[in-house]
């Protein structure tokens, strides 16, 4: 093909200087021992739980549940409960991508080509340069009848990425590389009419659309405010993306779509074409809001959240007629703030808002949190940086999210995968119960089921991080007393209130002083296997309330 071969050997001659951009470095926002952490996850310690890092969690055909993640992980389970790894380490995962005899860089070789210029500033060995597959996630795409394993490679640091896809017809692979459908970083940098550097955005898939007349020149250049007014990649806050992330989902008609984007300016959305797996960029033309090649802006990174916003996650759901939009703030490391955010919408390309009523894509913090920092009384450690989360709606409707966890015990490089099942409220937001699934199933429930004393939580959407583990219990949530009573008042710390619970429900409103909280109840299981109850609640304020029965 053009474009390898032109990049492959472009890339032999130019030695690329540092593909560095202002307000784009993930590196100046992420902890810098990021590849020792994933160091860690390439052992796939099952002690506490499976380690899948950026975990997509999706049902195969044949009822096997899946979690797919960065560096070739995965895992599976029959139940959402027991998890045990597909393959005992990452370079013997790669069989899920490569066949026998060959290798990753020679099969993936078109993505690998656009960040290949790392060798020469990524000092970095060729075995660990293996794995530069990140985020990994997994849809069976009904039209073309295969698995589609959607993934990005990247120039860490940088928004020098590209996400590609490939095909199988069994989730575990082996996949065979299909196409690289959406490129990043790119400049628009030319001498004397013609491209100058290797990361023009004519060796990019742009260049190829342009001669195959899906795109012309001059529309490129018409639009071509991807780029400053020094001819770089505008990722700045609210800008460009960077290709990473990728995550497809159908909506309610049965059309396919792929979220994407992490940091840099935000995330977007895209309609594909399911037949192809590939962006439908007629459609993207001549709609308006889209932008050509990238899509439609579903969120902006801000300097209220810090330049942070990765790892999108959009379900539907036909209970509610709502899509749901699941999105990661802070830094991934133990120290760093990771924490999830959901906002919603009528339609699968936007406007997603907050239970505040905040437009994902205005400039400022928003995003109801379903999780942050925090710690129980009869927690060993506490819970930190959840992030980078998925959802699933079982085939019975229920509805469960699956995201990595790290700890406080004094490394925070160790994580596990976590999965919680999320209950509707009242007004068909979705809360997510405090304490991991184990097979519960909520019922309707009475003032007297759940009387009696609780540890509450209160989680913010405000970043907790910090610089020093001498100072990590300032960023954790702990818990206060919480107390229903069999005459529906309710206290709270300081605060006074009441509860009332919906007719032959589970759910709930809670008054507490001038704010209204709507939540649901159900039996949980704490670490020690004894069985509670639980509650999980959000309020306007853009805050979660989390109940766990002493």
């Amino acid at each position: 093909m053009r474009k390898i071969t032109k990049l492959i050997s472009i890339f032999t001659a130019v030695v690329l200087i540092a593909v560095t951009f202002n307000g784009c470095s993930a590196a100046e926002k992420i902890d810098a021992k990021m590849f020792s952490l994933e160091g860690d996850a390439m052992n796939f310690d099952d002690t506490n739980g499976v380690s899948v890092h950026d975990p997509t969690l999706f049902k195969a055909k044949d009822g096997t549940y899946y979690i797919s993640g960065s560096h070739i992980a995965m895992a599976k389970s029959d139940d959402l409960i027991n998890w045990s790894t597909v393959k005992s380490g990452v370079f013997d995962s790669n069989s899920i991508l490569v066949k026998e005899g060959s290798t990753l860089r020679a099969d993936y070789a078109e993505p690998f080509a656009w960040c290949d210029a790392a060798q020469t500033t990524w000092e970095k060995s060729e075995e660990e340069w293996e794995t530069n597959v990140w985020a990994s996630d997994i849809i069976y795409n009904e039209a073309m009848e295969k698995y589609c394993y959607y993934a990005s490679t990247s120039l860490w640091g940088t928004p020098l990425s590209v996400i590609w896809f490939a095909t199988a017809d069994s989730p575990e692979g082996t996949y065979e590389f299909n196409s690289c459908i959406i490129y990043s970083g790119f400049n628009s940098h030319t001498k004397f009419g013609k491209p100058k550097q290797a990361i023009h955005y004519f060796f990019t898939n742009i260049g190829n659309l342009i001669e195959q007349g899906v795109f012309t020149e001059e529309e490129v250049k018409a639009v071509n405010y991807w780029c400053n007014e020094d001819g770089d990649y505008d990722c700045s806050y609210g800008k460009y993306p960077n290709a990473i992330d990728p995550a497809p989902f159908y909506d309610k008609d049965g059309n396919l779509w792929l979220a994407y984007g992490s940091f840099s300016g935000g995330i977007y959305v895209m309609p594909l074409i399911e037949e192809t797996g590939m962006p439908d960029y007629e459609k993207m033309k001549n709609t308006e809001g889209y932008d050509i090649y990238f899509g439609k802006q579903i969120s902006k990174t801000n300097e209220d959240t810090q330049g942070t916003g990765e790892g999108p996650y959009i379900i539907y759901n036909s209970e509610s007629g709502y899509y749901y939009f699941f999105l990661t703030y802070g830094g991934l490391d133990a120290l760093g703030g990771y924490n999830i955010r959901e906002y919603r919408s009528k339609n699968p390309d936007g406007p997603y808002t907050d239970l505040a009523g905040n437009d994902a894509c205005e400039m400022k913090n928003t995003g109801t949190p379903i999780i942050g920092n925090y710690q129980f009384s009869f927690d060993n450690t506490a819970y930190l940086s959840a992030g980078h989360s998925s959802a699933l709606v079982d085939d019975d409707g229920r509805i469960f999210q699956a995201y990595h966890n790290r700890y406080n015990d004094g490394e925070g490089s160790f994580f596990n995968d976590k999965i919680h099942q999320m209950l509707k409220t009242s007004d068909g937001w979705l809360t997510m119960l405090p304490l991991e699934y184990k097979g519960e199933q909520a019922k309707a429930v009475t003032i007297g089921d759940v009387a009696g004393e609780y540890e509450g939580i209160t989680l913010g959407n405000k970043i907790l991080n910090t610089d020093s583990w001498d100072k990590v219990d300032s960023i954790i949530n702990k818990p206060e007393n919480f107390v229903i009573g069999k005459d529906g008042k309710v206290t709270y710390g300081d605060a006074n209130g009441t509860i009332s619970i919906d007719s032959n429900s589970y759910t709930f409103k809670i008054t507490l002083e001038d704010e209204e909280y709507t939540g649901a109840f159900c039996i949980g299981t704490k670490p020690d296997g004894k069985t509670v109850m639980t509650f999980s609640a959000l309020n306007g304020k853009n805050e979660t309330l989390w109940g766990v029965a002493k």
